[in-house]
C-alpha cells in the first residue's frame, strides 16, 4: 500500500527490508512471499527474490534518508508483511521495534502504525467471511 510512492533507488532497499523481516523469526513461509510478490508489483519491479542483497544495517542506513511519508509507508508495509500470517511473535516485535529506532519514527507513530494495520487486517478477515457467506 502506497508503495508506488517510493523511488527507484528506495524500492530495491525496501525489498531487501522486506526479505530481512520475512527471515526473522526463521519462517518464510508462503504468505510472507506472496505478499512480497504483490509488493514487488506495486513497485513495478519485475524480478522477485527472497534473498537479500544487502545486510540489515545498510539496508536501514539507505531507508533512513526517507522522507518521514516515506518512512511511514516503509513501516506500513513491513507491518503488514509481520502480521500476514496472524502471528506477530517477540522475534516480529522485536524486529519492528529495532527498525523503528533505526528509522527514526517516534514511539507513537509506530504504535499507530501497528494499530492501522491490525484495524486493516481484521476488515480484510470480515471482508473475506462475507464474501464466502
Amino acid at each position: 500500500m502506497y508503495l508506488n510512492r517510493l523511488s527507484d533507488d528506495q524500492r530495491q532497499p525496501f525489498l531487501d527490508l522486506c526479505i530481512h523481516a520475512a527471515m526473522t523469526n526463521e519462517d518464510f513461509d508462503r504468505t510472507e512471499k506472496e505478499l512480497i510478490k504483490q509488493y514487488c508489483g506495486e513497485m513495478g519491479l519485475t524480478e522477485v527474490r527472497y534473498e537479500p542483497e544487502k545486510p540489515f544495517d545498510e539496508v536501514c542506513g539507505k531507508l533512513a534518508e526517507c522522507s518521514a511519508a516515506e518512512i511511514k509507508i516503509i513501516m506500513l508495509n513491513i507491518a503488514g508483511l509481520m502480521l500476514s500470517d496472524n502471528i506477530y511473535d517477540e522475534s516480529e516485535r522485536l524486529f519492528m521495534r529495532t527498525l523503528a529506532k533505526k528509522l527514526r519514527l517516534s514511539r507513537d507513530d509506530y504504535e499507530e502504525t501497528i494499530d492501522f494495520v491490525k484495524q486493516l487486517t481484521g476488515i480484510h478477515a470480515n471482508i473475506e467471511r462475507f464474501l464466502k457467506r
